[in-house]
């Protein structure tokens, strides 16, 4: 298939880090059109790091989010015709990634008989049940970006308040949207669809048992330890193919110093997480924040 990749990317140091260029260099790879758009406004030096990478760059301030970018991505596609390409695919910066070859994810999706595709399906939203495609990576055939219903919901991309807006309104909603219209998803992993976001808490089995190529970066900089440990990560990452030093180096400037774990063995930790998973919110987090308080250490690794 013919394919161009919009990549969302947003930085707090105005930085396209290492991590960012490998993924983006294994895209280029599989991918004939590869384009860069930032919510920052970035530096020619760091601009410059794409050279030979990305078709087209995008570095110009937006309160919008991966969302607002993805709009921005597509409306150059649309100058450009997009009836030159059969499958477009949004994905984010909110990975490392790949940690398996991406030939291999595009040859099995390829013969799937959908619409749309991604890596995960979430079954849960902010507001109960409501099935999507997580967007960090998701992918879509022909006959949905030429939609007038697909190309209107991108175009209609907005500032919103917060990050549950954007959740809500576009990652959920676009979901939403495509099912109405009677299209058909697929995604590369079929467990745990029955868990809010496996990304977070099942992240070490969509490595070792799915073959999952990516893993979300904010288990690593533990702003997920309401959820899950990251225990055991360089165990895991050092079985892939991914360079574990792009890893270590992003964490150094990244990983939240202050948040903690609970001070347990980490089979157990696993165990307690793993089972907490599976009850309400409400129930989950007083429960998880109570051994955390009573069992809490800095954690790094």
């Amino acid at each position: 298939m013919k394919r161009a990749v919009i990549f969302a990317h947003w930085d707090n140091n105005l930085t396209i880090d290492d991590y960012v260029v490998y993924y983006l260099k294994e895209l280029k790879k599989v991918i004939e059109k590869v384009i860069f758009v930032s919510a920052n406004n970035l530096s020619e030096n760091e601009t410059k790091k794409l050279d030979g990478i990305a078709d087209n760059i995008i570095a110009k301030h937006h309160n919008e989010y991966d969302f607002g970018s993805y709009k921005r991505g597509f409306e150059i596609l649309k100058a450009e015709g997009l009836s030159n390409y059969e499958e477009i695919i949004f994905a984010n910066d909110s990975c490392y990634a790949p940690l398996f070859s991406l030939d291999k994810l595009f040859e099995e999706m390829e013969e799937k008989e959908c619409d749309f595709w991604g890596i995960t399906k979430n079954n849960y939203g902010l507001k109960g049940k409501n099935p999507h495609i997580q967007t960090y990576f998701i992918a879509f055939r022909k006959n949905v970006f030429m939609d007038n219903d697909f190309i209107k919901f991108i175009s209609s991309v907005k500032p919103e308040l917060d990050k549950n807006s954007v959740i809500e309104n576009y990652e959920i909603g676009l979901s939403k949207m495509l099912f109405q219209n009677g299209y058909k998803a697929e995604t590369f992993v079929k467990e745990f669809e029955n868990i809010s976001n496996p990304t977070i808490k099942k992240w070490k089995s969509l490595i070792t048992k799915s073959k999952s190529p990516f893993l979300k970066c904010s288990v690593l900089r533990l702003k997920n330890t309401d959820y899950t440990t990251a225990d055991g990560w360089h165990e895991v990452i050092g079985k892939t193919n991914y360079p574990i030093e792009l890893i270590e180096n992003n964490l150094k400037r990244t990983q939240e110093k202050l948040n903690t774990e609970p001070k347990l063995p980490t089979g157990i930790k696993e165990f307690l997480y793993n089972s907490l998973n599976y009850l309400p919110q409400k129930l989950r987090v007083p429960f998880i924040n109570l051994v955390k308080k009573v069992f809490s250490s800095t954690s790094s690794k």
